[in-house]
């Protein structure tokens, strides 16, 4: 595995062996670089929001239950 980028063509190999996910070969490289780049940001974004100064905020989204209409849901 290339140490230079968080995933390369035999991780993304690896990966889609183990979701039982067929890759043709030739899409191996643009995955990985999608990925790498996806990866690179969200560890960026965590390292951000890890600060003190961020450590209140919370999400905007909020995922609730919807109410049981039913008797004995």
């Amino acid at each position: 595995m290339d140490t230079t980028r968080p995933v390369d063509e035999d991780g993304v190999a690896a990966l889609a062996r183990a979701a039982d996910l067929p890759l043709a070969p030739d899409r191996l490289a643009l995955i990985a670089g999608q990925l790498g780049e996806w990866l690179t940001a969200a560890n960026e974004l965590s390292r951000k929001l890890a600060d003190e100064q961020h450590r209140d905020v919370t999400p905007i989204t909020v995922f609730t239950h919807p109410a049981t209409t039913e008797p004995g849901e």
